[in-house]
């Protein structure tokens, strides 16, 4: 067979695909019997860079080998069920299935025409999460993108256009609050908003945006010329899973004609759960961020910026080149590349359509509860032992807490908690970095996965307890 031929060749696909899946898949299936964390030596690092890209076809076997042999193996299991630290992927099979159907496939995801099946069911599905938030669907517009800095990015340049005169981008300011995600401030700079027009809220004693604050610095803001155009809410901190006051500062927003945008990349999926009560005036913003990938259990790359006024996305994405005419948008088939950034993409949703489909929404909740039953456990773990100090309570599926000891200093007190954090890296059966809140080092569990139980989560605990010992503390 000749190489343009073996570049073709769709029963090898077939044939290898039907050979190598399971063998990938019952790793997936062992994963809790794995170590986490996986660095890779300096000689395998060499090796792969010798790795030479030839003029001839090898062996696909031998190809698959190395790659499982050098380059996957390498990695932090971050679906890993005591894996703890920033917000885990807890991947579904049911995801990976849809996922691998959608690659086969490969529709193309920024168009109607070219995808017209494919994109209805996207248009339902960001409809149906539009419900959930209560938004009005009517009006609903939305697109999948890569993650929720890409959502929270794509807002920011709609609260720009809808609010602001070009002559006056110099002049707007953006509220953030300081436990906000880093993508957010990072997307407002790169879309042109000056770093000091970005005005950081302080937070309250549990982390929420201090809405008095905020008013406060509107306030001094419009006093001194500048011009408030867009705020930025929280619905589960990635911090301490804290959510912002969203009835109370939608309301602020409104005073001061702001555009309200809530990041809900890890929190969002609590509008499936038990707990929808938490995000009361979440439906009063302008558009919101949601990560599948984080507490909806898809694989990467599986995220929405869902907008109340779909007629806001068109008026700042809508470009219309000559070469697509013939694929310009009509409002009720309206395309993808109108709506956002991208005009070439994937479609994104489709995995999380069809785990949707397979299991339903009852087993949404039922796993998104079990995440919030993790964090409560914990804390009940550490609420009765004076060995630790609460630093922000079990809120969504995320705590924080630290060893202390009335002997040691602040700073000494944060070197153990920093070293607590690296013994239980190094056993890696479980793994829980630090995060600092106000000054003192904390142990972060964000104890997402569905999976981990509540024996799971009492012999992390009792093998902290082990490692404090085992200092001599």
């Amino acid at each position: 067979m000749d190489n343009l031929k073996l570049l073709y060749d769709w029963q090898e696909a077939q044939n290898l695909l039907r050979e190598v899946l399971p063998e990938i898949i019952q790793r997936q299936i062992d994963v809790g019997n794995k170590k986490i964390l996986n660095p890779i030596p300096k000689e395998r690092e060499d090796e792969i860079k010798s790795i030479k890209f030839g003029e001839e076809p090898r062996e696909p076997r031998e190809v698959i080998e190395q790659m499982d042999r050098l380059l996957y193996k390498y990695r932090t299991i971050q679906n890993h069920p005591k894996f703890f630290s920033f917000i885990p992927l807890a991947l579904s099979p049911v995801s990976v299935v849809g996922d691998i159907i959608n690659s086969i496939h490969s529709p193309y995801g920024g168009a109607h025409v070219l995808s017209e099946g494919v994109a209805i069911a996207q248009k339902w599905l960001i409809n149906w999460m539009g419900e959930q938030i209560g938004y009005p669907v009517k009006e609903l517009g939305g697109i999948f993108v890569s993650g929720g800095s890409m959502a929270n990015l794509t807002a920011s340049v709609i609260a720009r256009n809808e609010k602001l005169k070009d002559e006056e981008i110099p002049k707007g300011t953006v509220y953030i609050s300081d436990q906000t995600h880093s993508s957010v401030a990072k997307g407002i700079h790169i879309m042109g908003t000056p770093l000091l027009n970005i005005r950081k809220i302080k937070t309250d004693d549990i982390f929420r945006m201090d809405v008095e604050d905020l008013k406060r610095q509107i306030e001094a803001d419009i006093k001194d010329g500048f011009i408030p155009f867009l705020i930025v809410g929280t619905a589960g901190t990635t911090n301490t899973g804290s959510i912002d006051l969203l009835e109370e500062i939608s309301k602020i927003a409104k005073k001061y004609n702001c555009w309200f945008h809530v990041d809900g990349a890890y929190g969002a999926s609590g509008l499936l759960s038990s707990h929808k009560e938490l995000f009361k005036g979440i439906e009063k913003s302008d558009s919101i961020s949601w990560d599948g990938h984080k507490w909806l259990f898809q694989s990467y790359g599986c995220a929405t910026i869902i907008c109340k006024d779909r007629q806001a996305m068109a008026r700042t994405f809508n470009a219309n080149p000559e070469y697509l005419k013939d694929v310009e948008s009509q409002d009720s088939n309206i395309n993808f590349w109108d709506i956002g950034i991208e005009l070439t993409c994937p479609a994104r949703g489709m995995r999380l359509w069809y785990t949707l489909q397979r299991v339903g929404t009852k087993a949404f909740r039922e796993a998104i509860d079990r995440g919030f039953e993790n964090a409560k456990k914990f804390e009940e773990l550490f609420k009765k032992d004076e060995d630790f100090e609460i630093i922000s309570p079990a809120m969504l599926s995320t705590i924080n807490v630290r060893y202390v000891n009335e002997k040691y200093t602040l700073e000494e007190l944060n070197e153990i908690n920093h070293k607590l954090s690296e013994i239980a890296s190094k056993r890696n059966e479980e793994v829980y970095y630090t995060t600092t809140l106000r000054g003192k080092t904390s142990l972060r569990f964000c104890a997402i996965h569905p999976q981990l139980t509540d024996a799971d989560i009492e012999d992390v605990y009792k093998k902290l307890k082990r490692d404090i010992e085992s200092l001599s503390l």
